[in-house]
Formats: structure tokens, C-alpha cells, sequence
């Protein structure tokens, strides 16, 4: 009974979350990854600024050498009014920076459900690629938690499922 009742409950969660992800091919360490701007196709102001950060702990913390391009100019408020502008501005930063891997990213859902308990919900894309832009992998995530968990707690669990997907050597 104690085997069928933690079956029953894996299964629930795992409906929880899904993920989609390309095979990962193998990925030098020592190169450095850049994070380039996300774009925000969620009704959440600013979440890609958010998942942004997320996502960069969550590449440091595998070991990898993360920066993520300079906001000096345009700031995250003004980045969720005009995304064109940030983007050119940190197109023009990778241009000077030496080789390495390129993410980028969309965030689709980022925010508490509608509801008695308001659920977290998350769902993102990422796409990684060279500096030269040459595609190497691509993955979506979305995952939901319950009443009284965090957002970014949700989205940081969907961030780091889709990045264990990427091989690094």
C-alpha cells in the first residue's frame, strides 16, 4: 500500500512540471557564458530581469563563468517598455567580448495563478548558443507550485531542471 500511495504521489507532481529540452552537446567549462536579454512574453512587468538573475545563479553555481551584459544605459523598467533598445545595447557589448557561449531567453509565464491559494507558475525558453551564433541547444520549462511557495523558488527549480540538460565537460 506504502509502494502504491508514493507512486501515486510522484505521478502528481511530476504533473507539475514539464520540459522539453534539444540534446545538449558537449560544452567546454572554461568557456565563458554570456547572458544576453530575455524577452518578457508574460503579463509579469520585468520578469525577464528576474529570470535573468536566476538563471545566472544558477550557471554559477554548476561552476561555469557567467556575465551577463551591462545594464548601465537601459535600466529593467525601461527595457519592459522598449525591449529593442536593450537588446542593441548589449548586442554591441557581445561584439566586444571574446568568444564564448551565447543565452538567450523568453520568459512566457511568471506569475501567481488566480485563486484562493494563487499558485506560482512558471514556464521559459531557453537557447544557447556560440558567439557566433550558431545554434547548440534549446529547452522549455514550465512548472507550478502550491499556495504558500515562492515564485522565484518555482522558477529556480524549472531553471536548474532545463540546465542540468546542458553537457558540460
Amino acid at each position: 500500500m506504502k509502494t502504491l500511495l508514493t507512486t501515486a504521489l510522484a505521478l502528481f507532481l511530476a504533473g507539475c512540471a514539464s520540459q522539453y529540452s534539444a540534446q545538449s552537446p558537449a560544452l567546454n567549462s572554461g568557456n565563458t557564458l554570456y547572458i544576453m536579454p530575455f524577452a518578457n512574453q508574460s503579463n509579469m512587468p520585468m520578469a525577464q530581469a528576474q529570470a535573468e538573475q536566476l538563471v545566472a545563479s544558477a550557471l554559477a553555481e554548476q561552476g561555469i563563468k557567467v556575465r551577463v551584459y551591462p545594464k548601465a544605459q537601459v535600466g529593467d523598467l525601461q527595457a519592459s517598455l522598449e525591449p529593442q533598445q536593450r537588446q542593441q545595447e548589449a548586442q554591441a557589448w557581445l561584439m566586444q567580448q571574446p568568444a564564448g557561449y551565447v543565452l538567450a531567453g523568453s520568459v512566457q509565464e511568471w506569475q501567481y495563478k488566480y485563486g484562493l491559494d494563487g499558485e506560482p507558475a512558471v514556464g521559459l525558453t531557453l537557447t544557447l548558443a556560440t558567439s557566433t551564433g550558431e545554434q547548440l541547444w534549446r529547452g522549455s520549462a514550465s512548472n507550478s507550485g502550491w499556495g504558500r511557495e515562492s515564485l522565484s523558488g518555482v522558477a529556480l527549480d524549472a531553471i536548474e531542471d532545463l540546465l542540468d540538460q546542458l553537457d558540460w565537460e
